[in-house]
């Protein structure tokens, strides 16, 4: 082989190589256009073409081409081309079938028993013939761009497949929020003091696994452990929720056996987040292991576990309930601060507190705890509660 063919040789391979890589449609033109451009100048044709075949549609589609018309282009037969040798180069010649105006040779285009294409190319601008050696190098361009469009081809049905996959995903989702926003409504219904408690947890969980740094699949799973964190609460009766004088121990009991009540519903769901049936059972455990329902201690409790369980009382506290009125944000933080250790961790005290004081501040896009609190609230007395909680907390 002669040292100008050798060379094309490499620079053919080297951008159809290229082309294995492609990643999006833009850069694919790019790079088809530039192996075309060097495909022409190495046998200086002056017209020349790459088609793509769709099978579905059975027909061959232009990627580019320069000299011919769109009519040319229709009369390539792609069943003619099937029965040709696999990316083996073809002159045209006399062939009433194959002829295209201007074309002289051909290769059909193959990935193992797959037809991707066509390469055409007109004759040679110096009126020569194509030799063994031309030959021998389309067949190794043919293989070599034959393979770019079968990659590019299955990249193109991969990325239909996944975005077919993320829609079904997202109607899912959508699905999984209806369900819950079911669910929590009925456990509102039945309590009419905690209206809108399941979301409101839920938000202020979130916003706390958010601050925290946790990835938005685990923040989706902490939302949805705290939008079912009372659904055993279905079970319990309208009378006993709703009870406006003290509990007897009775009762006391059956209302906390809502939360292996929860655990029961949600371990019947497979859910595609982990830990949402642990955070929902042992969301009422305290660090001190006086909690329930099994009495659980510090590194038994997962940082989940220790979210829900200080969102769920601070919403508990500054909402009204039957046996007592709603506190203010002020006194609610007081009292989280001192059943700190006991009750509540110091991480997940201090990383709530920076998340309303950023709310406050206008500091983060969409608050999910401010908008839920009293209005009349005096917030420049909160913001200063904050800072001092954070210093205190903060410090070695």
């Amino acid at each position: 082989m002669s040292i100008e063919l050798k060379k094309a040789l490499y620079n053919i391979s080297a951008l159809a190589d290229l082309g294995q890589a492609i990643t999006s449609e833009s850069v694919f033109q790019q790079k088809i256009q530039s192996v075309f451009y060097v495909i022409t100048g190495a046998f200086l044709a002056n017209k020349g073409a790459i088609l793509s075949y769709d099978k579905s549609a059975n027909r061959l589609n232009t990627l580019t081409q320069k000299g011919f018309s769109p009519a040319d282009m229709d009369r390539v037969d792609p069943e003619k081309l099937m029965s040709l040798g696999k990316n083996e180069p073809c002159l045209i010649g006399d062939d009433p079938v194959l002829s295209v105006a201007g074309a002289e040779i051909l290769a059909p285009l193959w990935v193992r028993d797959e037809f991707i294409g066509v390469l055409l190319l007109s004759g040679k601008l110096t009126g020569g013939p194509y030799t063994e050696e031309d030959l021998e190098l389309l067949n190794v361009i043919a293989h070599q761009i034959a393979v770019a469009l079968n990659n590019h081809s299955l990249f193109i049905d991969l990325s239909d497949k996944l975005e077919e996959n993320r829609r079904l995903y997202e109607e899912m989702r959508h699905i999984y929020h209806g369900t819950l926003q079911a669910f929590a409504a009925a456990i509102d219904a039945k309590d009419a003091y905690t209206q809108n408690h399941s979301y409101r947890v839920a938000k202020y969980s979130a916003a706390i696994a958010r601050e925290l740094g946790w990835n938005e699949h685990d923040i989706e799973g902490m939302y949805v452990a705290g939008y079912l964190h009372d659904v055993g609460k279905l079970a319990i009766s309208n009378e006993l929720l709703n009870k406006v004088t003290p509990f007897t121990p009775e009762e006391r009991a059956e209302i906390r056996k809502h939360s292996t009540t929860s655990h029961n519903i949600t371990s019947k769901i497979t859910f595609p987040w982990k830990n949402v049936q642990d955070m929902v059972w042992h969301h009422h455990e305290r660090l001190d292991g006086h909690g329930y329902p099994e009495a659980l201690a510090k590194e038994s409790l997962s940082d989940g576990v220790r979210i829900l369980s200080l969102a769920d009382s601070f919403d508990a506290m500054t909402s009204q309930r039957p046996y007592r009125k709603k506190m203010d944000v002020q006194s609610a933080l007081a009292e989280l601060k001192k059943c700190l250790e006991s009750q509540f961790d110091n991480k997940i005290m201090l990383v709530f507190c920076r998340v309303l004081e950023k709310e406050i501040r206008g500091e983060l896009p969409a608050p999910d705890i401010l908008p839920h609190l009293d209005r009349n609230s005096d917030l420049s007395v909160i913001s200063s509660m904050l800072e001092a909680i954070i210093q205190e907390l903060s410090a070695p």
